[in-house]
């Protein structure tokens, strides 16, 4: 805009000269449709910033690696008799950083202004101001945006080096059933309140008291996913599909599982797994965690010691399957 005044006066200056010198029509219709030239630049810049009109479109899950596109139109005369520019911002929750650009509107009034979506993770696209200026650039004019637009890269699911076994997943211990009628069941003396139907007669004859039958059932420990946030994207990438594919392995198989989050430098998260829900729910808060800025140091050894080391609940007996 600075250059578009400068080369104004420069010609101004110059149209007076020669009016002065010529002092002719020709030297006076110069003058003056030079001088009207920026009072016909201000009216057309109010006018598209007075009449401008906008709509985006956006989409919330993009996935990794495809092309993904936020559709800004512009309506109003300001597509046609301006320039419009829009200052954007891009947050990357998980790397923490933001990235600002100014984004050039088309001729036409509609933009794609394409995402990232490199590296999975949660992303805020932030447009703070709109910028309207005149087809001459004398005047620029600034509309306050302030639209958010929160979007979710995720991952593809990927094949981890051995696939898990669920045969470790079958139940091996007991507990108490709430069925009435179970095939499994242990004995026990009779207690006030217990159903006559839940009478063992020919134990209890054989045992001189009354013994009652209590329902037994099957169950599994949890298996147990770890995910290890790291500082390197692509082996991230790398782990999230791995944790996804397991995570659904687990659940077409009807077994339960913990997705456990393992930061350097913090207290390590778990999510519980039951279903397809559950495992979108937690996908999508492990997208919005902030990782570490130094990946983990420690060697293969160690780790294997420390997970050696972990003590279980006596009732699981689940194996435990790693995406790492």
């Amino acid at each position: 805009m600075v250059r578009t005044w400068l080369a104004y006066f420069a010609a101004l200056i110059s149209t007076f000269v020669f009016f002065l010198c010529y002092k002719m029509w020709v030297a006076w219709y110069c003058l003056i449709i030079l001088l009207a030239v920026p009072v016909f630049a201000f009216i057309l810049a109010v006018i598209a910033a007075v009449t401008l009109r906008f709509k985006t479109e956006a989409p919330v899950i993009c996935t990794i690696g495809k092309p993904a596109y936020i559709k800004f139109t512009l309506e109003g005369f300001a597509s046609f008799f301006s320039y419009c520019t829009i200052k954007t911002a891009v947050t990357d929750h998980m790397a923490g950083g933001t990235k600002k650009s100014v984004i050039k509107i088309s001729d036409s009034g509609v933009t794609k202004i394409p995402l990232d979506t490199k590296h999975c993770g949660a992303y805020t696209y932030k447009m703070s101001k709109l910028y309207i200026s005149d087809l001459l650039g004398f005047f620029k004019f600034t509309k306050f945006l302030n639209k958010d637009m929160d979007f979710i890269v995720k991952p593809v699911p990927e094949m981890p080096g051995y696939m898990p076994d669920v045969y470790g997943f079958k139940a091996k211990n007991l507990r108490k059933s709430h069925k009435p009628n179970s095939e499994i069941y242990d004995i026990r003396d009779y207690q006030l309140g217990d159903p006559v139907k839940s009478i063992h007669w020919k134990m209890s004859a054989k045992k001189d008291k009354i013994l009652v039958k209590e329902p037994l059932e099957e169950y599994g420990g949890h298996s147990r996913v770890i995910l290890k946030l790291s500082d390197d994207r692509d082996i991230l990438d790398l782990h999230l599909g791995q944790v996804l594919f397991t995570s659904r392995f687990y659940l077409d198989h009807e077994t339960a599982h913990i997705i456990r989050v393992i930061p350097p430098d913090s207290k390590e998260v778990a999510f519980n797994v039951e279903s397809e829900t559950d495992l979108q729910r937690a996908l999508n808060q492990i997208l919005h965690m902030r990782i570490p800025e130094e990946a983990f140091q420690k060697e293969d050894g160690a780790d294997e010691k420390s997970l050696e080391e972990e003590p279980l609940n006596e009732q699981v007996s689940a194996e435990e399957a790693y995406a790492n």
